[in-house]
């Protein structure tokens, strides 16, 4: 006999479909969607019923690109853990730290209703014992999709924390140690990091031939490549080779929009970072000159991701949380950010549903309300399609039918 779930008087998103159901029961059984009713729902079993009494349903949220493991300035300095001196040198500590960190940024993520998250590069393979932790149930979280340590040169970012592969047998050789550690997807920085990019905006990090040889030997192993991209040449040089998501696209021209909708590639905008508002995190310590070049950058990222919006060049919601100034837990204000460059309310929260999940490969289980698919489920107090803020009023979340959240109904 099995134990079920029934959300009843719930307005339901499918995850597709402007008009949402009315007045429905969605039927949780063993982790999954079992049914969708019309009024009461009649099972046997052990049976919870909770009247969500008109609230918003969606399947779980799904952010496409964050950092778990990273801890650059938070919001409040007393929630965090220490990792460097004041002089920006680690401690012995930091990867403990760090570890302990991502468990609180897992409580994070559910309470702002995200059932699925991936890591877009993190430090010395934490978040492989994190995601075995989540999995095995000793640590409440996200269905979490790792990439390990990212693909970079010594001149990029992620120093310290990620693999430096030189030429095509190292690039393949990177691959190769990487599926030891059975990454979900692999994560290349091909681009300098920011204020490298403002000096040349042609800047490129591998050559071709590397990183097509990389992408060679991921694919042999069935694994999708996502790459850090801002600058037109950088992201060309990917799309040719074969990649599959393109992070950022900062500065993409009209052959690399092109080359996206002939491929039918996915955009990861990640419009938080960097954002036209920069936090006063961001801005610490900074010269005019690197101020300067902060908001130059934002400017062409926005303005790129207006233009391939606008070319058809289909994009997930992703939001670089977890990177300075960039808070975990406010993943939801990305849905904003989607709206202001053009999208509708349902076009965002479908970039966060359906869309989101075709990039983790999981499409045929998550990121739609439908019989036999996941449980991952995220109740909001009111309807975001009518307004979009309603996504940061999370009332409950549940993860493979589990109920991981919950500040609205008794317990």
């Amino acid at each position: 006999m099995q134990d079920v779930l029934i959300l009843k008087n719930a307005v339901i998103f499918d995850g597709v479909n402007e008009e949402p159901l009315r007045g429905k029961s969605l039927v949780i059984a063993d982790g999954k969607i079992d049914a969708i009713c019309d009024g009461e729902a009649v099972c046997t079993g052990d049976v919870r019923i909770i009247d969500l009494d008109g609230a918003f349903v969606s399947p779980g949220f799904i952010d496409c690109h964050m950092h778990m493991l990273l801890d650059e300035v938070p919001a409040d300095k007393n929630r965090t853990l220490s990792t460097m001196s004041a002089g920006g040198e680690l401690y012995p500590n930091a990867d403990s730290a760090a570890a302990f960190l991502g468990v609180d940024n897992c409580h994070k993520m559910l309470e702002a209703g995200f059932t699925t998250v991936m890591d877009g590069g993190g430090r010395n393979f934490i978040d492989c014992a994190l995601r075995e932790a989540i999995q095995k149930g000793f640590v409440p979280g996200p269905n979490y999709l790792i990439s390990g340590k990212q693909l970079t040169t010594n001149k990029a970012h992620f120093i310290g924390f990620s693999l430096e592969p030189y030429g095509p047998y190292g690039m393949r050789k990177a691959i190769r140690d990487l599926m030891w550690w059975s990454v979900d997807f692999v994560k290349m920085q091909l681009s300098p990091p920011i204020r490298m990019v403002g000096r040349n905006s042609n800047a490129t990090d591998f050559t071709v031939e590397e990183i097509t040889a990389a992408i060679d030997e991921a694919h042999n192993y069935g694994t999708p490549v996502h790459a850090h991209l801002r600058g037109a040449q950088s992201i060309k040089n990917f799309l040719y080779a074969g990649g599959d998501v393109v992070v950022h696209g900062t500065g993409i021209d009209d052959e690399g929009i092109e080359l996206m909708l002939k491929h039918g590639k996915i955009m990861l905008p990640t419009l938080l970072s960097p954002s036209p508002s920069p936090s006063k995190e961001m801005l610490a310590n900074k010269t005019q000159a690197v101020i300067d070049l902060l908001a130059k950058t934002a400017q062409v990222h926005w303005e790129s991701a207006r233009r391939a919006y606008k070319a058809g060049v289909t994009m997930a919601f992703s939001t670089d949380c977890g990177t300075l100034g960039n808070h975990i837990g406010t993943n939801a204000l990305e849905f904003e950010n989607l709206v202001a460059i053009g999208m509708s309310n349902v076009e965002a929260l479908r970039a966060a549903t359906s869309v989101a999940a075709r990039v983790t490969g999981r499409e045929d289980r998550i990121g739609r309300i439908l019989p036999g698919y996941q449980a991952d489920i995220t109740v909001l107090g009111s309807s975001p399609l009518e307004d979009i803020k309603a996504t940061s009023d999370v009332r409950m979340t549940l993860v493979n039918g589990r109920i991981m959240y919950n500040r609205a109904w008794a317990k």
